[in-house]
């Protein structure tokens, strides 16, 4: 199990269940493809049989609370 945290204020409610789409990003077509996160997510349920799962979080680091997006991996044992 690998468990990924950010600090920069999570994914809106409404694109947590679209960040694994081809092609789907909230950047300008300039900033980003949308393919980052989706070639993520087949490499990791395809290829290694595993899951990843995203959700917002709030939690605290040295005292100070912070909300974000947590990436979960699970990845089998062969």
């Amino acid at each position: 199990l690998i468990t990924i945290k950010d600090n920069a204020g999570g994914i809106q409610e409404e694109n947590v269940e679209k960040v694994f789409e081809a092609y789907f990003t909230t950047k300008h077509p300039s900033q980003g493809t949308g393919i980052g996160l989706y070639m993520t997510y087949q490499i990791i349920q395809k290829h290694l049989k595993g899951f990843i799962t995203v959700k917002n979080e709030t939690f605290n680091y040295k005292k100070k609370e912070y909300k974000g997006a947590e990436f979960s991996i699970i990845i089998p044992s062969t």
